[in-house]
């Protein structure tokens, strides 16, 4: 069997999303995979392995991974039945206990990081030896190839490291559904209820200004537009553009016209107390509370891997 350990120094970085969408390469390229997530380490990530289950059937499992020696008759367990174990890595044991479970194991170490820290991952990937396969970078800032290129590159090439791959930013895998937005508002559906799984990748105030605002509006698609309830002029050019719902402030419904365009438009309504300004302060400080939980992340994370990590590479025989 071939055995990928996809670990990482800190968490938060993609080490989910990376395992998942390899495994899903592989089971729709006709591989026999199986990957181990962890499960059991909080409601957020029983709610990621909920939907990987879903969307990977048995392609996908989550022991609770105790011991590190749980861990390893878990891989081995899996590759009796298997060609390729994707790991992922707990972030609850120490390095000491990843190297071993590495070398026990006989699988390659892939070391994923933040793009924004890249460098700090030096001495621990540097740490799995000739075991390690290669650094994967995530998140890489829009404009953050020349420092790719001129800062990060020449560092691990010098310390003999392979990088593996750089996958960029991407909005749908930091965005949240309709549902999400307005449980962490506090909002209350007026309509729409049933489009809660929507992923909103873009917000949007509605206001005055000098450019037509059906014009303004079309500038972002699966969006969300913050507007008063009181605004049916700002509402109206809204919805003649793609946009996924509105978040109507200061408590106010819309008049019956909006409700009635909006079903049409399959756009769904929610109200907040909170004024516009306010509500977008809040809305900044959501993007942490992405989880990778939805079928169009992992296939915008397929797609990502594709096109931006070695996958031959670290899938061909010894």
């Amino acid at each position: 069997m071939g055995v990928l350990y996809i670990t990482s120094q800190t968490g938060g970085v993609g080490k989910t999303t990376l395992t998942a969408a390899l495994v899903g390469i592989l089971k729709d390229s006709g591989e026999n995979v199986i990957g181990l997530i962890p499960s059991g380490e909080g409601d957020r990530v029983e709610a990621e392995h909920v939907i990987l289950s879903k969307l990977l059937g048995e392609a996908i499992r989550g022991p609770s991974y105790s011991s590190r020696d749980t861990l390893i008759s878990a891989i081995v367990s899996a590759g009796e039945k298997s060609d390729f174990v994707i790991v992922e890595g707990p972030g609850t044991v120490e390095q000491a206990d990843h190297i071993d479970i590495v070398s026990k194991t006989e699988a390659k170490a892939i070391v994923v990081s933040d793009f924004i820290d890249g460098a700090s991952c030096l001495e621990f990937a540097r740490d799995f030896g000739s075991a390690l396969a290669g650094v994967v970078f995530n998140y890489r800032t829009r404009y953050g190839r020349t420092e790719m290129a001129n800062k990060l590159t020449p560092l691990f090439e010098e310390a003999g490291i392979p990088i593996l791959g750089v996958i960029p930013e991407d909005r749908t895998l930091l965005s949240l559904t309709v549902g999400q937005i307005s449980e962490n508002l506090g909002g209350k559906f007026f309509c729409g209820e049933d489009r809660s799984d929507r992923l909103v990748e873009n917000f949007m105030i509605g206001g005055f200004g000098m450019d037509p605002g059906q014009y303004v509006f079309s500038t972002r698609n699966k969006k969300a537009v913050v507007v008063r309830g009181d605004r049916p002029d700002v509402q109206m050019s809204a919805l003649q553009t793609d946009m996924e719902c509105f978040i109507m402030t200061n408590g106010f419904e819309p008049i019956e016209y909006v409700k009635y365009e909006s079903n049409e438009e399959d756009v769904a309504v929610m109200i907040v107390e909170t004024n516009t300004l306010d509500t977008m302060d809040r809305l900044a400080s959501l993007q942490k509370l992405a989880r990778f939980d939805h079928p169009e992340k992992l296939k915008k994370a397929k797609t990502l891997v594709s096109e931006n990590v070695c996958v031959e590479t670290l899938t061909a025989p010894e």
